[in-house]
């Protein structure tokens, strides 16, 4: 039984996060900070844009360590 779980977590690992840690944290983060931004009164669509830099900000990082 144990080892079926150690098994199907490492898949869920494995698939969720895969190589790279930052395009997992990354955009949930910027989600969390979207939603804290839009409880805070900001403009959604203002918010949105920010959230969808923020994401292409990450990718970007994310590939430039790649490649690195």
């Amino acid at each position: 039984m144990i080892r079926f779980v150690r098994t199907f977590l490492h898949f869920w690992s494995d698939f969720l996060i895969g190589d790279r840690l930052e395009l997992f944290i990354g955009p949930i983060v910027a989600l969390a900070g979207a939603a804290i931004l839009v409880r805070a009164g900001l403009s959604g669509a203002l918010v949105g844009a920010g959230l969808f830099a923020t994401v292409a900000l990450v990718g970007a990082i994310s590939l430039a360590l790649a490649t690195r």
